[in-house]
């Protein structure tokens, strides 16, 4: 963490303070806490934070008080949104708040979701620089990544069944401690090494996958990638290589893309993907309903699966609007002869939502957040085949993972009534 990092919180409910208060306690962050527009304009006179949790329903007016002072200032922080307000009023507010040249990296309801106010908390916080060519070479031949699994849960069949894991890559950094993608990805690209990283992605988990064979645990593999990862027409060439290597079947196999827009690039994507499917290999949409995704690329990508992304899931148990556009992608995805998968499932009510919906597969926390292989392994042996909702009590093994609070850094053993 940066030691300039100064986080304000303008909110004024106490179960929410006291909870945003043990986060940054846990995290060793500075923070600054206003309740009031006077609060907040005696603390921007000498201070200038470089995050915001800032509670739409806070202030004497509200929310945008505090950002039109913050831009008053000519400061600028990143800013997580607080409080329950229809999707309607939070895209406006978002609007707003672009419009005064302040990012808002997040929203979070009340009661506040721990888990994911410190995701998004520490996306922002402690920012580091690129690492050198040199350190990420280094890293490369000193073998400091390695790959996490987050299980995949297939409820098309009956009883729900762990189908398969997608393999995510972590920087054991020997400094900096564990770093996710958005810490490295980027440098790999500048120093035009996403291709080594791509090798050893693809390669360590299809090893992974072929031990699990070995072992009996019959998993599907799914590899997390970033299109402009595989802009390579030697890519599925390369694959097949690995896959005969080690014994796995292309169809075991499936590529999670979290987007396809390739830009001048569309040709060469369509060209790679092309053959991947050819080879046998799945393709997955990842993200779908954010971002870059679109209706259009269904057609012009030979996709195999639509995965929809975590905060339209969430937003769909509570917002009708949501719902009804969780529906249609789901619907549409069948009439393509797509699957679709839905991620960020967190509680009963998401899993009850997805099953009503007719989502093939599942992922979340409810069932397992990234775990080491060995983890996943215990996971499949000790899962309960009678564990869902209107069967009976679902409890899942506690193992270590590495996406927990670091409060509490071990996965809860959660019981869904």
């Amino acid at each position: 963490m940066r030691v300039t990092d100064l986080v304000l919180i303008v909110e004024r409910a106490p179960q929410s303070l006291a909870t945003l208060r043990a986060i940054f306690e846990q995290l060793a962050c500075e923070r600054v806490e206003a309740e009031s527009a006077q609060e907040l304009i005696d603390i921007l006179a000498i201070r200038s934070p470089t995050l915001a949790l800032v509670a739409l329903d806070t202030m004497e007016a509200d929310g945008l008080a505090a950002l039109k002072l913050l831009a008053a200032q000519g400061l600028h922080p990143a800013t997580i949104f607080i409080g329950s307000v229809p999707d309607r009023v939070l895209a406006s507010a978002r609007r707003a708040a672009y419009s005064m040249g302040i990012p808002v990296v997040g929203a979070v309801p009340r009661p506040l979701d721990e888990v994911r106010l410190e995701q998004l908390i520490l996306g922002q916080i402690g920012v580091m620089p690129l690492p050198s060519r040199e350190e990420l070479e280094h890293a490369l031949r000193e073998h400091e990544f390695t790959l996490k699994y987050q299980p995949k849960v297939s409820l098309a069949t009956h009883p729900p069944r762990i189908c398969g894991a997608e393999a995510l890559v972590r920087w054991q950094h020997p400094r900096r401690g564990t770093l996710h993608p958005r810490h490295f990805l980027d440098a790999f690209e500048h120093y035009g090494l996403s291709g080594a990283l791509t090798d050893f992605v693809m390669t360590e988990a299809i090893r992974q996958a072929g031990l699990w064979r070995t072992r009996g645990f019959d998993l599907d593999l799914v590899i997390n990638f970033s299109p402009r990862l595989v802009r390579d027409r030697a890519f599925p060439e390369r694959m097949r290589s690995v896959l005969k290597e080690h014994d796995v079947p292309p169809d075991r196999v499936v590529l999670d893309v979290t987007e396809a827009n390739g830009g001048d690039d569309s040709e060469l994507l369509v060209d790679v993907f092309t053959r991947l499917r050819i080879l046998g290999v799945g393709l997955s949409l990842d993200n779908f309903g954010t971002g870059l995704s679109s209706l259009t690329e269904l057609y012009r990508m030979p996709f195999s699966e639509i995965k929809v992304d975590s905060a339209l899931i969430r937003e769909a148990v509570h917002e009708r609007e949501a719902r009804l556009i969780v529906k249609a992608i789901a619907d549409l995805a069948h009439e393509l002869g797509l699957s679709v998968c839905a991620e960020g499932v967190e509680s009963r009510a998401i899993l009850e939502f997805v099953l009503a919906t007719r989502f093939d597969s599942a992922q979340g926390r409810l069932f397992c957040g990234p775990a080491d292989a060995v983890d996943v392994e215990k996971l499949v042996t000790d899962w309960p085949g009678t564990a869902l909702p209107g069967i009976g009590t679902w409890q899942a093994p506690a193992m270590a993972s590495e996406e927990e609070p670091s409060a509490t850094r071990r996965l809860r053993a959660l019981n869904v009534p």
